[in-house]
């Protein structure tokens, strides 16, 4: 009896790293500069500091900042965090900016 052999090539795919994940998340987010300035800081932060995305503190600092520094620096802020994804379509849907979440949604799914 003779036993064949035979190799198979199998590819393992490896799901992107921490900071290939926040470059792209940062990407989007200047994508949607222009759209994050038709928003009202002051309706959104509240909801990502009761989502534990933003501190108490970040969110004084945010509404400390003159009215058109305000969405720099929250784009800013959230570029240092993990998991701002979906609390912020969350606060853009309850603020009735559905269709800047969507584009968010888009953006994320790379489309």
């Amino acid at each position: 009896m003779t036993f064949l052999a035979t190799q198979t090539m199998t590819t393992v795919t490896c799901s992107p790293s921490l900071a290939d994940i926040r470059a792209l998340q940062a990407d989007n987010l200047d994508r949607l500069r222009d759209s994050l300035q038709q928003i009202n800081i002051r309706d959104v932060v509240p909801l990502l500091v009761a989502r534990n995305v933003l501190r108490s503190y970040e969110m004084g600092a945010l509404y400390a900042k003159g009215s058109d520094e305000q969405v720099d620096a929250l784009i800013d802020l959230l570029k240092t965090k993990n998991h701002w994804v979906g609390p912020l379509t969350d606060a853009l849907i309850r603020n009735g900016k559905a269709p800047i979440a969507k584009i968010l949604l888009e953006l994320q799914n790379g489309k």
